[in-house]
């Protein structure tokens, strides 16, 4: 009680009303509650006055410190500025203050949000009374009370709950604001034991007679993390341990039904757990940034180069008397000193070979290009009203240029949205259903699965079980038939369990109705299961767990259940435990957890029942895991009293510890998590999220290598690999199994095996792929500290060569190190995403964060780069806004770069005339005018508002997803392409010098009849210049705004204006400008001004121009095309293109052959049908399915959607699809005219007998072609008589092929009859198999002209089956094992 207010090393201590106490010191000893998150003072006499501080941080950047450098040579007094003296001074401070007040808005509107919070009103107990204060007054050991009705229930600092407005001191509160999370939680008010009646117990009436002293921890940022001990009196009954259970911190406030309540305060102001969470935005530089930091050291030393040759060249000119021009008096001049000189003349010459507006422009484009992010509603998800949002701008073009995405699963791959599915209880499992997961590994599997829940089960959020032997869902909801079952006890206990053992916490709605809210939605699940199978939780305290248990007959007992101690779930332990004492007075300890934690903490099995019941659980878990369900082992075990007793003492002392009480309080718990009694098992569905098999297919053909790390079974993770479309059939599969971490050596061994053979798979085919499964316990003999490097390097090997990684039972430790590994050592751009707090440590490692707002919380979006709703947006945020974000950004550099090389190049070449005296060729104003007004703006445009192709062309398997290479191979910005542009500049800038000087340099005045000075011939090759910067800006923009209009030719119009303006300057109160004075009466009235102009900037830009046009002809690439193809679209010369249009016509503009599954995704299937299987046969009909034969390169056959029976053609419209019966994809309209044939379709003899005539798409009758508004091509058609059709839609290995069957009668219109494996013949028509053959065996006569493009010769080595209805199963994935 005596111990010294303070922090000490380790621990900080205070009394209780020490901060109101009269005469108390501790404003001194700790901090006050203000919070400041602003980062500036505006008081001129601070450390951190705005102006000091923002431009100490501006001159951090070399290039700012370089402009200050050349400024400063400017201002000295020795003449050294060939270019005035403030030339640069002006521009740099125009960019500083740019800077400078950009940063002071956004701080001044932090002072606000500042001042508001600290004046905030909160109750303190001073005087012996209640009285009001604002938040900036309190101070540590003050006694609080925060009611809900004042400051929003906002709690003022980091509080212990001492009492609260409910009877048993349970608060309800929101921590949304503090850690994202929606849901309620419960704390607990901190109280003295019953046994302890010596002391007095907390009066909120009379709260100045609660005396004590409070030691705990110093401050910190864990927000889920407290200890502290409160010290009563002098003995060690006297000390009380306080946890997180009544923490109170700031940033939370009060929810539910708690209307007030009173807490001690401990941490206040900065020193809260919120402010210390709350760091300052981390400014990641972008590899592309760094890659410019490098090409500026490189202009430098060009700079220097330039800088030192002019000045050996001054000093040569004066050593030779300037050549015999005697009236330039130089020699006097000592060329030593002159080479001195020339050094600084000629760097503030040519300083601006490095642009002085390149950072502000990147920093413009990239906030702007931010809000676009911002803006974008196609990454509006409108269920949780959650927009996309761009956290920092820093790394927008990092996003174009992701090589790996890592990603986790719970939340981020699904929904996160639990539904209660099956358990298993002792011997028997229950609950029915076909999951998503376990759909498509039959599909995959060519077997069939008949969801057996009665179609009209009445769902309800949570809770989707089925199973007559428990429950009759179907009927009243009330029924349970386990109640009459034989392990009717075991059930009821079980679901017992289930109702106890979880941290749920009862909120009453404004409804007035119950709803359960937890930290873990599994938690909320299985409460939620288990009430609609007849226990229901009621409430909890910190006493006791109430029940209502459903009886037979509609009887309903109260049962309560005491609560003692509680074990938290945490992602060391993967379990949570209670010692509770049951209704009978029983002493227990329930556990629930992982399998393999569980099964660990099992007893020894006591006889073959035990050991077949743990068997049949093995099995229940694993069928479980094998259908994508979460799993999770219920255990038991009973306690006895003495063995408690004994143990009590040692974990009242972990809970009183002072450091490391969490990991003293996990050794006491798992004292007593021992000798379990299995129970059984629980599987609740988490489903995907929508879209998620599409995107990560889009992503992997755009060449992004997806990994997923997940700490589900590896059964559980490889069906759901294959479900989300990471794994496919055609992949070779390397699976390590459970290799234990420690077995380094057989690691090793496994490793360079499969390594071997990726890169033998490799070096075969360098498209195929592969993909591969390991487990965490794996990792930890490859990324672990003590793991050998030769792991580490064969695991690189293999990976580089992998698609697709899958890293199941892994640790959000291990997914970081994962990350960090590849980043540093395969130097491969990577991006993160997630959505818990443990996927935190991932997402801060990679290059780029992506933070899921989901279900559990903001974590991970708050330290995120960028935040999104859902999955599927990461697509159009990488593929849209990344790549076009990265070019843009791109551009940007290059043409500043380009643009002050060209102009001050000039400057070089004028040297060679006058001797490298340093005179400038152009007016001093003139020169700082370019960066800020004539050059600056059209590059800004195009950073903003250019889009090279529009979205859709890059979103969809059936476009282009390729052309995101560009940015993840550094295609658009690389030493090549920067130097490239330098070298175009560095010809451009002799361009507009020489010609104009040659043209001009001993030309005559045609309207003063004088010679033609130096300022005409500066000023006619500054509009020279003018001209090609704005030209080569137009030239690279590919879409036009009228902000690009505007922006482009207001430039030149900018230039003239201030021709006329600064004409006049020199006789205004400036008196500057007398070199150019009325100059444009001069230039403006001789014709060869304009000639010269004319003809410059024509020679210029010529070789551009031509190497654009030869490029786009003679060398086309993807984007080319596309382009091409855009502009026909456009312009109705074609109505619509795709990949497999592109791949007929160009396929060498293709950068890699796509990996396609054999088994394609349907869109639906009929009534009856199991997915990928056979309908039903028709009526009367019979169906006995023959095998396949299939070999590499078989096709597969989507289906034909429903509702198209009646009208085929109009069922196809009205559900998106193209009429694919005769042109499947719309193609190039001159494409026809160069076919000496038909359009091709294989044709084989029909048995039966009808006729067919098969001809190109649009060459029926009107009726048919709304589609195709080209006109029929000529050529042949296939003639009037008997076949049997199959239209394909270009038919190479792996692609897209349709079968159908087209019967159009004689000169009946366009009535047609189309089957396909899974659909019954339309119209009552049946169709008997044929043999796929290949156009040269339809036709007979591999050269004749009716030979069908569209099918590739590999066609006819696939069989087909003996039944039109039978699939064709494709061959499963391969597994190295």
């Amino acid at each position: 009680m005596s111990a010294q207010p303070g922090d000490g090393a380790d621990t900080r201590v205070f009394h209780v009303h020490g901060g109101a106490a009269p005469g108390s010191n501790y404003k001194k000893l700790f901090t006050d509650n203000v919070v400041i998150t602003s980062k500036y003072s505006f008081t001129p006499w601070s450390l951190n006055f705005i102006i000091w501080k923002n431009l100490f941080t501006q001159f951090q950047r070399l290039a700012n410190l370089y402009f200050l450098l050349v400024a400063t040579l400017q201002l000295l007094p020795y003449g050294l500025s060939p270019t005035g003296r403030y030339t640069t001074i002006l521009p740099l401070t125009l960019v500083l203050m740019t800077t400078l007040a950009k940063d002071a808005y956004e701080d001044w509107k932090r002072h606000v949000r500042d001042r508001e919070v600290n004046a905030q009103d909160v109750k303190a107990w001073r005087g012996n009374a209640w009285t009001t204060i604002e938040w900036s007054e309190m101070l540590v050991g003050e006694i609080v009370k925060v009611e809900s009705s004042v400051s929003g229930g906002n709690f003022p600092a980091d509080l212990i709950l001492l009492e609260s407005s409910d009877n048993q001191g349970i608060c309800n509160i929101e921590t949304a604001n503090l850690d994202g999370e929606t849901n309620l939680k419960m704390r607990t008010a901190f109280t003295e034991p019953p046994d302890c009646t010596h002391l007095p117990k907390f009066n909120a009436a009379r709260p100045h007679e609660y005396k004590g002293t409070m030691s705990c921890e110093l401050p910190n940022k864990d927000l889920y993390k407290f200890e502290g001990t409160l010290i009563r009196g002098p003995g060690p009954k006297d000390r009380f341990p306080i946890g997180t259970d009544a923490m109170l911190l700031r940033g939370s406030k009060l929810g539910g039904s708690t209307k007030w309540i009173i807490g001690l305060a401990v941490y206040t102001g900065k020193q809260t757990k919120l402010v210390r969470n709350q760091q300052e935005a981390r400014y990641k530089k972008s590899t592309l940034e760094l890659a410019t930091n490098k090409q500026i050291l490189y202009v430098f030393s060009f700079l220097l180069v330039l800088v030192v040759a002019s000045a050996v060249g001054l000093a040569i000119s004066t050593a030779t008397s300037m050549g015999g021009h005697w009236y330039l008096a130089s020699g006097d001049l000592n060329p030593y000193e002159q080479f001195g000189l020339g050094l600084a003349t000629f760097l503030i010459l040519f300083n601006n070979l490095i642009p002085i507006s390149l950072y502000v422009s990147m920093e413009l484009v990239k906030i702007v290009q931010a809000k676009l992010m911002n803006w974008d509603l196609e990454m509006y998800y409108e269920p949780s009203d959650t927009p996309a949002e761009a956290r920092t701008s820093s790394v927008n073009e990092e996003l174009g240029q992701i090589q790996s995405i890592f990603s986790d699963k719970t939340g981020t791959l699904t929904c996160n949205i639990m539904d209660f599915m099956k358990f298993s209880v002792g011997t028997h499992a229950y609950g029915s259903g076909v999951t998503e997961i376990a759909r498509a590994t039959a599909e995959r599997e060519g077997r069939t699965l008949v969801d057996p829940r009665p179609s009209d089960l009445k769902m309800v959020k949570g809770f989707c079980f089925y199973d007559e032997r428990v429950s009759d869902m179907a009927g009243d909801g009330k029924t349970w038939n386990w109640m009459q079952g034989e392990q009717a006890q075991e059930i009821g206990y079980f679901l017992k369990h289930l109702a106890v053992c979880h941290t749920v916490v009862t909120n009453i709605t404004d409804d007035g109705l119950s709803e359960y809210t937890a930290a873990s939605p599994d938690d909320v699940c299985l409460v939620t299961g288990v009430k609609y199978l007849g226990v229901e939780f009621v409430s909890r305290d910190a006493v006791e767990t109430v029940l209502n248990v459903h009886s037979p007959g509609g009887r309903v007992t109260e049962e309560r259940w005491k609560l003692l101690e509680v074990f938290e779930f945490s992602s060391d332990r993967k379990r949570m435990s209670i010692i509770t004492r049951d209704p009978s007075g029983k002493l227990r300890l329930l556990c629930k957890g992982a399998d393999s934690i569980i099964f660990e903490l099992l007893a020894p099995p006591k006889d073959d029942r035990e050991r077949h019941l743990r068997g049949l659980t093995f099995e229940y878990l694993k069928q479980f895991g094998s259908d994508g369900l979460r799993t999770l082992c219920i255990a038991e075990a009973v306690l006895d009293e003495q063995e408690y007793a004994k143990w009590q003492p040692i974990y009242r002392d972990a809970a009183e510890a002072v450091g490391k009480r969490d990991e003293k309080l996990a050794a006491a718990a798992a004292m007593m998590e021992k000798n379990l009694t299995l129970l059984g098992t629980t599987a609740i569905e988490d489903k995907l999220q929508e879209g998620v098999a599409a995107t990560i297919e889009v992503l992997r053909t755009a060449g992004v290598n997806v990994w997923v790390l997940t700490g589900d079974k590896e059964e559980t993770a490889i069906n759901i690999g294959f479900a989300c479309a990471l794994l496919n059939q055609q992949m070779e599969i390397f699976k390590f199994g459970d290799l234990p971490g420690a077995e380094k050596a057989r690691i090793a061994a496994k490793l360079r095996e499969f390594s071997d053979m990726a890169k033998s798979l490799r070096q075969r085919n360098p498209n195929h792929d592969i993909g591969c499964v390991i487990q965490g316990n794996t990792l930890l003999g490859i990324t672990g500290e003590d793991a050998p490097d030769v792991n580490r390097e064969l695991f690189l090997e293999l990976t580089a060569c992998c698609k697709s990684v899958v890293c199941c039972r892994v640790s959000p430790g291990q997914k970081a190190e994962v990350v960090r590994l590849i980043k540093t050592h395969l130097k491969q751009v990577t991006l993160s995403i997630g959505d818990g707090a443990n996927d935190v440590a991932m997402i801060n490692e990679a290059h780029v964060g992506i933070g899921i707002s989901g279900l559990e919380g903001l974590q991970a979006a708050r330290a995120s780069d960028y935040s999104i709703g859902q999955f599927r947006y990461l697509q159009r945020l990488l593929l849209i806004h990344g790549r076009w974000s990265y070019k843009r950004v791109s551009r940007v550099i290059l043409y500043s770069f380009y643009k002050n090389m060209l102009l001050y190049l000039t400057q070089f070449w004028y040297c060679l005339f006058n001797f490298f005296t340093g005179q400038s060729l152009y007016d001093r104003w003139s020169l700082s005018g370019f960066n800020v007004a004539f050059a600056a703006f059209p590059v800004l445009a195009v950073g903003v508002f250019d889009r090279d192709i529009e979205p859709e062309r890059i979103l969809s398997l059936g476009q282009f997803p390729e052309l995101y290479d560009e940015g993840r191979t550094g295609q658009c910005f690389n030493f090549l392409a920067f130097w490239g542009w330098s070298l175009t500049a560095i010809m451009q800038s002799a361009v507009c010098f020489f010609i104009p000087m040659l043209s001009l340099g001993d030309g005559i005045d045609s309207n003063e009849g004088g010679a033609v000075d130096m300022f005409w011939l500066g000023a006619t090759a500054y509009t020279s210049v003018v001209w090609v910067v704005t030209l080569k800006s137009a030239l690279i923009t590919t879409s036009w705004t009228w902000v690009n209009h505007l922006t482009t030719w207001g430039s030149v119009f900018m230039w003239y204006v201030f021709l006329l303006v600064y004409g006049h300057a020199w006789t205004s109160p400036l008196g500057i400008g007398p070199e150019w004075y009325r100059i444009y009466e001069i230039i403006f009235a001789d014709p060869k001004h304009y000639f010269v102009v004319i003809i410059t900037v024509s020679t210029a830009l010529f070789r551009d121009y031509a190497w654009m046009f030869a490029e786009g002809v003679f060398k086309p690439t993807l984007l080319h095309i596309v382009r091409a193809w855009e502009a026909m679209k456009r312009d109705e010369y074609l109505q619509d293109f795709n990949y497999n249009l592109m791949k007929r016509v160009h396929p060498h503009v293709l950068p890699r052959p796509r990996i396609k599954d054999k088994k394609k995704r349907r869109k639906a299937a009929p009534e009856g049908a199991p997915p990928g299987g056979p309908a039903p046969p028709p009526a009367g009909g019979t169906w006995a399915p023959g095998p396949a034969k299939e070999e590499e390169g078989s096709l597969s056959s989507p289906l034909i959607p429903q509702g198209a029976e009646d009208n085929p053609r109009v069922g196809y419209q009205q559900q998106g699809y193209a009429d694919q019966g005769y042109h499947h994809a719309p193609h190039h309209p001159h494409y026809y005219s160069q076919r000496a044939g038909s359009y091709g379709h294989p044709v084989a003899p029909d048995p039966y007998g009808y006729p067919y005539q098969h001809g190109p798409p649009g060459a029926y009758d009107q009726s048919f072609r709304p589609h195709f508004p080209a006109p029929p091509p000529p050529g042949p058609w296939h003639g009037h008589g008997l076949h049997t059709g199959y239209a394909f839609s270009h038919g190479e290995a792996g692609d897209q092929i349709q079968l159908m069957a087209s019967r159009i009668p004689h000169n009946a219109g366009a009535e047609s009859i189309r089957w396909a494996p899974g659909y019954r013949p339309m119209h009552g028509h049946s169709v008997r198999p044929a043999t796929i053959m290949s156009s040269s065996q339809m036709t007979g006569d591999p050269q004749s002209p009716q030979r069908s493009p569209y099918v590739d010769e590999r066609v006819s080595r696939v069989s087909s089956p003996q039944s039109p209805y039978h699939p064709l199963h494709p061959s499963s994935a391969r597994y190295h094992i």
